[in-house]
């Protein structure tokens, strides 16, 4: 595994002068891990967070609201009413992260606008001025890379940001399916169980709509706009920050029914949703399909290894919460934040129970 030090990058991002970047998000999330987001993207030099509430009533707006570097926007029924011209509030997530997004970019002051969810985190490996400066003058925007956050068997951590981050193998499924093997491979997109596309930095002062994992240019044709990728910026994500929490999310979306999981989700994502679904009756063994697509044995990390694909990349969002919200007790193990995940998620989760008494 390499590990990339990530002092020097955010230390020159922080200093400037040079060119700024805002961060937005669209959450419904623990307060705990909204405000780790936020505080995590301020250290690292982040000229303004924007957060978007999905429920209006999100506790957390009142810890956002004192801060002078963030925007909360609360989507009421009345917000949404007001940007959709009347057509109210999307169903689809995807939708409501775009408008959100979009709104952002061109309220904006900062240079640059990157595009998140509140499981994914910034991470620099270079200054940021260096990466930005690959763009070519008709570039709008620059694809940040996704690694996503797995565990190493034995690995017995509970806290939530732990774990090692593989990289996506692109355009080479049979390398996928060497190291995954013929099960685990159908449910990895380019051997990652969540998106592997990468998110959206967007330049200011741009016609475009910012999607959630690219920018469109805009217009009723508009395709995609012309961009480049990010070698030394990566987004790190936590998909399934324990494993109660990937287990309500993927119940979530059980719910929706074939046609939305088809829209909101790349394939391999799907096809996990629907297994869950149709196949696995039991918490226990929903929790074993995680493990599953998320550990790693020692022959997968030592092939991942091999190829460059996995890397052990540090950040501490706990600590910049206590640093930029220093009056809020925050506790980040599984258990801890397992009990914050809400009523609604609770009853999915006994519901999978109960059936599994039942049957």
């Amino acid at each position: 595994m390499s590990e990339t030090p990530d002092t020097d990058p955010i230390t020159a991002q922080r200093a400037g002068p040079g060119p700024t970047f805002a961060v937005t998000a669209t959450v419904r999330e623990p307060v705990e891990l909204v405000l780790a987001f936020v505080a995590h993207h301020l250290e690292i030099g982040a000229r303004e967070v924007i957060i978007n509430l999905d429920d209006p009533d999100d506790p957390v707006r009142a810890f956002l609201g004192r801060h002078p570097q963030v925007r909360v926007v609360s989507c009421t029924d009345d917000y949404w009413n007001r940007v959709t011209n009347g057509r109210g509030r999307p169903d689809n997530q995807n939708a409501r992260q775009a408008i959100n997004a979009t709104r952002a970019y061109r309220r904006g002051s900062a240079d640059y606008l990157l595009h998140l969810d509140a499981d994914e985190f910034l991470h620099m490996s270079r200054p940021f001025a260096e990466e930005v400066a690959r763009l070519e003058e008709g570039d709008v925007w620059l694809r940040v890379p996704a690694v996503e956050r797995c565990w190493l068997a034995g690995d017995a951590s509970d806290h939530i940001f732990s774990g090692v981050f593989r990289h996506p193998i692109k355009k080479a499924p049979r390398i996928v399916s060497r190291i995954y093997g013929e099960e685990v491979a159908p449910y990895l997109a380019n051997g990652l169980a969540g998106a592997s596309h990468g998110k959206p930095l967007v330049r200011s002062g741009h016609k475009v709509q910012v999607q959630v994992h690219a920018a469109k240019l805009a217009g009723k044709d508009g395709g995609w706009a012309p961009h480049k990728r990010a070698t030394g910026l990566q987004v790190l994500h936590f998909d399934g920050l324990t494993p109660l929490h990937w287990a309500a999310k993927t119940l979530r979306y059980a719910e929706q029914g074939d046609g939305a999981v088809g829209r909101m989700l790349h394939d391999e994502r799907a096809r996990q949703v629907r297994h869950v679904r149709d196949n696995i009756s039991s918490m226990p063994e929903l929790l074993r399909f995680f493990r599953k697509i998320t550990g790693l044995t020692p022959e997968q990390a030592r092939a991942l290894t091999e190829h460059g694909r996995l890397s052990a990349l540090k950040i501490d969002p706990e600590a910049a919460m206590r640093r930029v919200f220093p009056e809020v007790e925050a506790d980040f193990s599984f258990r801890a934040f397992d009990m914050k995940l809400g009523s609604e998620n609770a009853k999915r989760l006994m519901k999978k129970i109960v059936a599994n008494q039942a049957a």
